[in-house]
């Protein structure tokens, strides 16, 4: 277990349709169809909130592996999702897929949680109203 760091901040961004986001753990930035950059997560932040993988490996193509990878949440990935999802002034809270993943695999309800929907795979623009929830 990594203990909770120092700098633990929260980007926040207000896109121009008035939807608040938050980045829940991603260490880079996300900039969205209308301009607005949501910053990214700080490396100790993105870390502490990394999810438990397990790997079950198997042979795989000319002498590669193949794996089959699940993921679950620690405890301090749950208690601050159920933080941010109390914060007045969030609208959509960003996770990446496989948070969504191991949040439905546990049976908790997504809330204000959400993952980017792509606009453009090579600007890697992320939508402004288009977002994933399964």
């Amino acid at each position: 277990m990594i203990p909770e760091p120092a700098n633990n901040s929260v980007p926040r961004a207000t896109l121009s349709n008035g939807v608040n986001v938050a980045n829940f753990s991603s260490p880079h930035t996300f900039t969205f169809t209308d301009g607005t950059v949501l910053g990214a997560c700080h490396p100790d932040r993105a870390n502490w909130l990394m999810l438990i993988s397990e790997e079950i490996e198997s042979p795989g193509i000319k002498g590669t592996t193949d794996i089959e990878l699940t993921f679950a949440m620690s405890e301090d990935v749950r208690q601050a999702l159920d933080g941010l999802q109390k914060i007045e002034g969030i609208d959509i809270i960003v996770i990446p897929l496989p948070v969504m993943l191991a949040m439905t695999a546990a049976g908790m309800p997504l809330g204000k949680c959400r993952s980017i929907r792509m606009a453009d795979r090579i600007t890697k623009a992320v939508h402004t109203d288009r977002w994933c929830k399964s």
